[in-house]
């Protein structure tokens, strides 16, 4: 997994490639911490996802519940089809 973040004119936007699954969760520790410490709004673009599994879908769940928790708006762009499914969990 790799990821960027930037804060722009609507908000912070998380950007994630490759692979989201179990062995990430270290690296996903980073997204909420930027989360934890916005100042906006939340997108988290899957554009350049190429899979994800269930403890994945696990970590965007976190993020969503960590904006949440701060008074953020959450949103996921750019899911990818094949991803559709777990994303769908979200809701």
């Amino acid at each position: 997994m790799d990821f960027k973040v930037n804060s722009t004119d609507k908000g912070l936007k998380i950007e994630i490639d490759g692979t989201l699954t179990f062995e990430n969760h270290r690296d996903f520790k980073d997204i909420l911490t930027a989360i934890r410490d916005a100042q906006e709004d939340v997108e988290i673009s899957l554009k350049g996802l190429s899979n994800m599994d269930s403890a994945g879908a696990g970590m965007l769940k976190l993020a969503q519940d960590k904006a949440q928790q701060n008074g953020k708006d959450f949103k996921l762009a750019n899911i990818p089809e094949q991803l559709e499914v777990f994303v769908a969990l979200l809701k």
